[in-house]
């Protein structure tokens, strides 16, 4: 391994999972564990030159800034709700800040976690045949020039910008929640994510503005839906929101 995480194998290990793989640099984490077997394999990139988020945009990290990686899952056939995962996987990183030191974390429907009002990381989940890829790219520190102005990181909110430290704990997260989430056949209610990720979700409550490829509108967000999707209100009624651009109004 080009770095050393022992306590990211270690939690690997003790969940049954490959042994994680660290790079030292990639194109991206996501197409590197594209059509590559494992439930559970973590591929860990110290820099990322050529990732993508949500709609397409471009999510590089610089050695030493941030935590980027992909985690490979194997969905149930009984699971269809795959709009939930991206969800789950923010409450995971979420519960790992926290534990990390940062207090003031929230979510931002659907991938984001915002730390003290800054994005603090990004999330995108693919379709690889029966398993979904999900990429997260966290911000630990800025050493030089923060790569977006909104964008902020563990370390100036006070927590403990370990690499290790913080992988493993979302590592372990992640696991509690999927498990139980697969263990409900996908039924986010039952299984306690729809309430969890409801009580830090940041757009709930808000007037937002909704872009995508329906088109463009403002309204109340209202809720989410067993789906995963956004409920937001205007004169038309209730709106589902499954893939848009969605910013908070003032």
């Amino acid at each position: 391994m080009p770095d050393n995480f022992p306590a990211t194998t270690e939690v690997c290990t003790r969940l049954g999972w490959p042994a994680p793989q660290v790079v030292t640099t990639t194109a991206s984490t996501n197409q590197d564990l594209l059509g590559v077997a494992g439930d559970g394999l973590v591929r860990v990139a110290l820099e990322q030159t050529a990732g993508r988020g949500r709609m397409d945009r471009h999510w590089l990290s610089r050695p030493g800034d941030g935590l980027t990686f992909s985690v490979r899952l194997d969905v149930p056939s009984t699971v269809s709700t795959w709009g939930w995962i991206p969800l789950l996987a923010g409450v995971a990183v979420a519960d790992a800040v926290r534990t990390a030191g940062v207090t003031d974390v929230g979510l931002k429907w659907p991938n984001d976690v915002i730390g003290a009002g800054g994005k603090l990381a990004g999330i995108l989940s693919v379709r690889d045949d029966s398993s979904a890829i999900v990429g997260i790219g966290l911000n630990l520190r800025f050493a030089g020039q923060r790569p977006d102005p909104d964008a902020v990181s563990v370390a100036e909110l006070g927590g403990n910008p370990d690499q290790d430290e913080i992988l493993a704990g979302i590592l372990s997260s992640l696991h509690t929640w999927w498990t139980r989430f697969i263990g409900a056949a996908g039924d986010a209610q039952r299984c306690g994510l729809l309430p969890a990720y409801c009580d830090q979700c940041l757009t709930l409550g808000r007037e937002v503005s909704v872009s995508g490829v329906d088109g463009a509108f403002d309204g109340l967000a209202t809720g989410v839906d067993a789906q995963g999707r956004l409920l937001v209100g205007d004169d038309a009624g209730i709106r589902t929101v499954s893939a848009a651009d969605v910013t908070l109004r003032a």
